[in-house]
C-alpha cells in the first residue's frame, strides 16, 4: 500500500479491525489477572490460599515464557505467507487457547494451554507494526499504533 499524506484520512474499517484484535488479545492475556489466585486455590492448583499467588503468577508467565522463544518464527511466518494471515492464525490461536484454559480442571493443562495458544501461538506483537504499516504507511504508522493500544488500555477498564 503506498503511503498516505498527512491530509488523507486513515482507513478506519482496518484500523477498528485491528482495535478488535487487540481487545481480544489484552482480554486473553491479562483477564487472569483478577481471578488466576483464587481460581488456583478453588480447583486446587495451589496448595493453600498463600500459595496460590506465586502459581497466579506461574500461570501468567506461561505466556511469556511462549512467546519469547517463537517472536522470530512469527516473523519468519509473516515473511513468507503475510503479517496479515498470520495476524488470523495468531487469533485462531488465542480464541482456542481461551476455550481450552477456560475448560481446564488439570493444572498442567492450563499451564501449557497458556504457553501454548496465548504465549507460543500469539504472534500479536510481531505482527501489529507490519500490519500498522500497511494501513498508514511509514508517515502515519505511529497513528495507527495508537488508536490500536488505545483501545487495549481501555479494555483493560473494562
Amino acid at each position: 500500500m503506498p503511503n498516505l499524506d498527512a491530509g488523507i484520512p486513515l482507513p478506519w474499517r482496518p484500523i477498528v479491525a485491528l482495535c478488535i484484535c487487540n481487545c481480544a488479545h489484552f482480554y486473553a492475556i491479562c483477564s487472569l489477572f483478577s481471578y488466576a489466585g483464587i481460581m488456583s486455590a478453588d480447583l486446587g492448583w495451589a496448595k493453600d490460599r498463600n500459595d496460590a499467588g506465586s502459581f497466579a503468577g506461574f500461570l501468567q508467565s506461561a505466556n511469556v515464557l511462549g512467546r519469547a522463544p517463537t517472536s522470530s518464527l512469527w516473523g519468519c511466518f509473516s515473511d513468507r505467507c503475510g503479517s496479515r494471515r498470520g495476524l488470523m492464525c495468531s487469533m485462531l490461536s488465542l480464541m482456542i487457547g481461551g476455550v481450552i484454559f477456560g475448560l481446564c480442571s488439570d493444572r498442567n493443562l492450563a499451564v501449557g494451554a497458556r504457553f501454548l495458544f496465548l504465549g507460543a501461538g500469539s504472534g500479536w506483537t510481531t505482527f501489529l507494526g507490519p500490519v500498522a504499516m500497511d494501513i498508514g504507511g511509514s508517515e502515519r504508522q505511529a497513528e495507527v499504533i495508537g488508536y490500536v493500544f488505545a483501545t487495549g488500555t481501555f479494555i483493560q477498564l473494562l
